[in-house]
């Protein structure tokens, strides 16, 4: 051993080192600060709360609520390590309902900072002032000031040079306080909100319902009217949210935001149910919009596991991860039409918003497969060359602006419901086009089919209304898994057998499939994605299954079929409820006959 580490003697800290250590657990940087201090406002009933920042938070953090406000004998003490209002006893943790409770963030402040807080808690006696260097009262005096509390946070991390050196530019964390403002603001649609910085109102978000907050909050980010809400009971869980339709999608889970009883939570169990629940309504890597809000008896759940309450343990999280993917997918088996952004202008936001597709190049057909008009049935098609294009003059009653306004209000929709009037109209094939689109007529509407999408979904439907047949093999087929792999395949063993997959363990990291679902003939190789991937539950093996058969059954892009097969994949495509291939993508859009008098200029 080190003769110098040998003689080092173990000391106790002064409290005043030991309290700036504890503090970086709790406060790291000005949004840590803004998350704490809206806590404590929220928790003292305030119906407004403004929060004012200076130079991202690093000059000053500001915030100035209505709420109960503290007496000069709580006021001298809130400041105080483990001072708190919220619990007695070491198991009143597993009972709160507030958002603070462990009497931390104060302290934790105060020592990092030059802290100030005004308070008043009867609007017939004076307010009371306190004022705090390096963790010591300096100051407490009376004051002038309405009932609530203002609280003052000046030169963060003044005496903490190393830990200033760590925060980002101004802008850099004034846009992580904003994203702090948001995220508290949002859970708490009840109270009215307001955001300055550097003396500007920046947000101001009036007191309103979960779906106006959330419309209010992004505006700009999102697209409003592809937002909907729904709030349901389920099992002691109370599950509300504000999603967006299939048509609004992402290539991230950015905009999946979890809050379990009012505080927003890293969980990416949870992000994975909602994720689960549309994934069969959302082409394949894209993820959807969604702010869930999830009410837990506070025994079921425990925040006391990070500093910044940002984790939780669940007592039962295999129940809430059920409850949530059932809740969602009740609410996406509702929504029966939606707008397609097909042919909307692209949004000012589009950079950081993803909401459809990106519009691909399509590829070059030979001279066989060109064209661009109508194919009924089968008969050979006349090729056209495109006209050039033409610039509308200043004057032109087609500007662009009045085009871009139209476009707007024709996107196409998928028809509302397999019961909506009218559906049993009679439908004409008009042809097909690019090889791959179908074209019906049907009463006021034009009906276009991705006709690959939709035999895809109706041979996945048909595979799944009925248990598979089982088929033997006379040469059972051999499968090599790593150690991983193997463990998955081995908790998955009795999903697998109800699928009609017999396996046997030969040796350690090789395995027999004696047999397999019949529908599996000629994709032997292919099903042994299936017990590499570690799926869980036979609804999701079945899903994954069927999605591949269905996919390789198909017709395809090229395809040409008969008029006769095309109404009937029209019949059953107006029969689903959920009109859209196993992988997400919609395989049918309506125009309707006063959309396309509009896209023209007509006027009845």
């Amino acid at each position: 051993m080190n003769k110098s580490n040998s003689s080092r003697r173990i000391q106790i800290l002064r409290d005043s080192v030991a309290r700036r250590i504890a503090a970086g657990e709790v406060i790291d940087r000005p949004q840590a600060v803004i998350r704490e201090l809206l806590d404590n406002s929220i928790d003292a009933g305030s119906s407004e709360i403004s929060l004012y920042i200076r130079e991202g938070g690093m000059d000053e953090i500001r915030v100035v609520d209505n709420g109960s406000g503290m007496d000069r004998e709580n006021l001298e003490k809130c400041f105080l390590p483990h001072a708190t209002s919220k619990i007695t006893d070491f198991e009143d943790i597993y009972s709160t309902r507030t958002l603070g409770f462990r009497g931390e963030a104060l302290s934790s402040i105060a020592a990092c900072s030059k802290l100030s807080i005004i308070s008043c808690d009867d609007p017939t006696s004076p307010a009371n002032k306190l004022e705090i260097r390096d963790g010591r009262l300096t100051n407490l005096s009376e004051s002038r000031g309405a009932p609530g509390t203002v609280i003052s946070v000046k030169d963060l991390f003044y005496s903490m040079p190393g830990r200033k050196n760590f925060l980002k530019s101004p802008a850099a964390e004034a846009a992580q306080c904003r994203s702090m403002f948001i995220e508290k603001a949002a859970a708490q649609p009840d109270i009215t909100f307001r955001y300055f910085s550097d003396d500007k109102l920046k947000l101001f978000l009036p007191a309103s319902g979960m779906l106006e907050r959330i419309r209010d909050s992004y505006a700009g980010l999102l697209q409003n009217e592809l937002l909907r809400d729904f709030n349901l009971e389920s099992d002691d869980i109370g599950v509300s949210a504000v999603l967006g339709t299939p048509s609004l999608y992402r290539k991230d889970r950015k905009y999946i935001h979890v809050f379990i009883n009012n505080r927003r939570i890293s969980d990416y169990s949870l992000v994975q149910a909602v994720d689960y629940a549309y994934s069969s309504y959302l082409p394949g890597g894209c993820h959807p919009v969604c702010f869930l809000f999830l009410q837990v008896p506070p025994e079921h759940v425990d925040f006391n596991i990070h500093p910044a309450k940002r984790e939780v343990k669940f007592r039962n999280l295999p129940n809430v991860h059920h409850t949530v993917t059932e809740a969602v997918g009740r609410f996406l088996s509702g929504v029966n039409s939606f707008k397609a952004s097909a042919l909307s202008p692209p949004p000012s936001s589009q950079q950081k918003m993803d909401f459809g597709r990106p519009a691909e190049k399509p590829p070059a057909r030979s001279a066989e497969k060109s064209g661009s008009g109508l194919q009924p049935g089968t008969e050979k098609q006349a090729s056209y060359r495109t006209p050039p294009a033409v610039n509308p003059a200043a004057d032109s009653i087609f500007r662009t602006s009045d085009l871009d306004s139209i476009a707007a209000e024709l996107e196409p929709q998928i028809p509302e419901s397999r019961n909506s009037a009218g559906m049993n109209r009679e439908i004409i094939y008009l042809g097909q086009i690019f090889s791959l689109f179908l074209v019906f007529e049907h009463g006021d509407d034009l009906l276009l089919i991705d006709q690959h999408a939709a035999h895809e979904r109706i041979i996945f439907n048909s595979l799944s209304e009925k248990k598979p047949a089982v088929q033997e093999l006379l040469v059972p087929l051999s499968l090599s898994l790593e150690k991983d792999e193997e463990i998955s395949l081995e908790r998955n063993l009795p999903d697998y057998s109800e699928l009609g997959f017999d396996l046997q363990k030969a040796s350690p990291g090789e395995w027999l499939i004696n047999s397999l679902p019949s529908v599996c003939a000629g994709i032997e190789d292919s099903i042994t994605a299936l017990f590499k991937n570690g799926l869980c539950g036979t609804e999701a093996l079945k899903k994954e299954l069927f999605a591949m058969i269905s996919c390789r059954k198909a017709i395809k892009d090229g395809d040409r079929i008969d008029s006769i097969s095309a109404l009937e994949i029209a019949g059953k495509v107006l029969e689903m409820e959920n009109p859209r291939c196993p992988h997400g993508r919609p395989v049918i859009q309506q125009i309707s006959r006063d959309q396309l008098f509009k896209m023209f200029g007509r006027t009845f």
